[in-house]
């Protein structure tokens, strides 16, 4: 498994994003600490220079893992539940933005607070579900087409009235039926809805296509009560190879908390290692 670390160069007061600023800063950080990949969150993917990420994601041997789409939603204020047609086409036409400068990386894009809630009256869940159903579909045909693969993030009853859990996940994926739909699995949000995390992570298996690993108070591993050796666990055991991303608050600051992630997460992975998990 690979770690990776996320980045923003947008405001992001309240955001779980570990490094936030210049890119050209981000990058160099992420490098200078020893982290395999980085995780990039963009209100508008118009918001950076393509060819100047593009260049420093090579230039630093550092890939961009997936791009989240969440500051389109809280900044915006678009989703694929909206009861507006005209905001849903919005957010798919965002999304599909997302696609290309995912296609240019090599990354993923990642789906979660973009899919919006189904609000009341209760009667009219049906049809925001539908809703989100063809958005979803239409993001995922289109980054097929360019070979990019869309990880959908379910979020705590607090910040998501509907999509909460692991099953609720692999439902949706199962519906949808396309090949580059993926469950991402964010530790913080398990922690509130899923009776047994590293159940959870077990249940999924290869439908896993990406890890937020974050604690219980969502500053990074090791600061919180999370049963990471669990986590970990669990995730070998289902052969998972992909990123752990630190998509957690930047205490007690940025850096002190870039290296205090990295360091906790690597000791608990070479003690499983070691003792044959």
């Amino acid at each position: 498994m690979k770690l990776a670390v996320t980045t923003t160069p947008s405001e992001a007061r309240f955001a779980p994003i570990l490094l936030r600023g210049p890119i050209s800063e981000t990058f160099a950080l992420a490098s200078q600490y020893g982290y395999d990949g980085i995780e990039v969150h963009l209100r508008d993917p118009h918001d950076v220079d393509w060819e100047e990420i593009v260049e420093l994601s090579q230039r630093c041997s550092l890939p961009v893992t997936t791009l989240g789409t969440g500051m389109a939603a809280g900044m915006d204020g678009l989703t694929f539940t909206d009861a507006k047609a005209e905001v849903r086409f919005q957010a798919v036409e965002r999304v599909k933005e997302h696609i290309q400068l995912a296609a240019r990386l090599g990354s993923a894009v990642t789906i979660g607070v973009l899919n919006g809630n189904l609000g009341d009256p209760v009667e009219q869940a049906a049809q925001r579900r539908e809703h989100h159903f063809v958005c979803l579909k239409e993001c995922c045909h289109a980054a097929a087409d360019v070979g990019v693969s869309l990880f959908l993030e379910p979020l705590n009853r607090y910040e998501c009235d509907w999509l909460n859990t692991t099953e609720e996940a692999l439902s949706v994926i199962e519906q949808l039926g396309t090949t580059n739909l993926k469950y991402l699995a964010d530790t913080y949000h398990m922690n509130i809805e899923e009776v047994d995390i590293a159940a959870s992570i077990r249940l999924a298996g290869s439908s896993l296509g990406y890890i937020h690993l974050v604690d219980s108070n969502r500053c990074g591993p090791g600061q919180g009560h999370l049963p990471f050796r669990e986590v970990l666990k669990a995730l070998i055991d289902v052969g998972y190879d992909g990123y752990l991303s630190f998509e957690c608050l930047p205490k007690p600051d940025a850096v002190s908390a870039l290296k205090s992630a990295l360091s906790y997460v690597k000791k608990l992975l070479t003690e499983l290692a070691d003792r044959g998990n």
